[in-house]
């Protein structure tokens, strides 16, 4: 089977997962397909797989979204994965701290929220480039998460 093929074979579980109909057949099949193309996108950007961590947990998504960070400091993302994000926020941000942030999927749906530590804070001009590592958040959401990650990578792969 060619990639385009796999492709579309991914399209359309994906779609059928996101609209609720999917079966547990269905499931079963979007997360295998949804580890290979996440492991196959980590491998051709270099990056390694953490030991233990599903690959469809860990890829990372060059993805605009809006974040708000400790009900305070609004921003967009700039790379988002299930278990991180990143933004340019205020200087002012340590490693190791823990904030609460609310992070907007789309338009019209409910955003995610969660706690997440600061695990990297790279200073620029009057602010600061920030990643976070995602500590607490709900299994529904880190889901809604997923799905939003992998159509975000479809939009790409038209």
């Amino acid at each position: 089977m060619d990639a385009s093929q796999w492709i579309a074979g991914f399209r359309s579980v994906h779609q059928l997962v996101r609209s609720g109909g999917a079966t547990e057949a269905d499931g079963e099949q979007h997360r295998g397909m949804c580890e290979e193309l996440a492991r196959s996108m980590m491998a051709s950007q270099g990056q390694r797989l953490a030991d233990g961590v599903d690959a469809r947990k860990q890829f990372k998504v060059a993805q605009v979204y809006a974040v708000e960070v400790n009900n305070l400091y609004r921003a967009v993302t700039r790379e988002v994965s299930c278990t991180s994000f990143s933004a340019v926020l205020p200087d002012g941000f340590k490693v190791g701290q823990l904030v609460t942030f609310s992070l907007q999927l789309g338009r019209g749906a409910e955003p995610i929220t969660g706690q997440a530590r600061a695990t990297e804070v790279v200073k620029q001009k009057g602010s600061a480039r920030v990643a976070f590592t995602i500590e607490v958040i709900g299994k529904a959401a880190s889901a809604q998460l997923e799905l939003a990650l992998f159509d975000a990578v479809l939009a790409r792969l038209k």
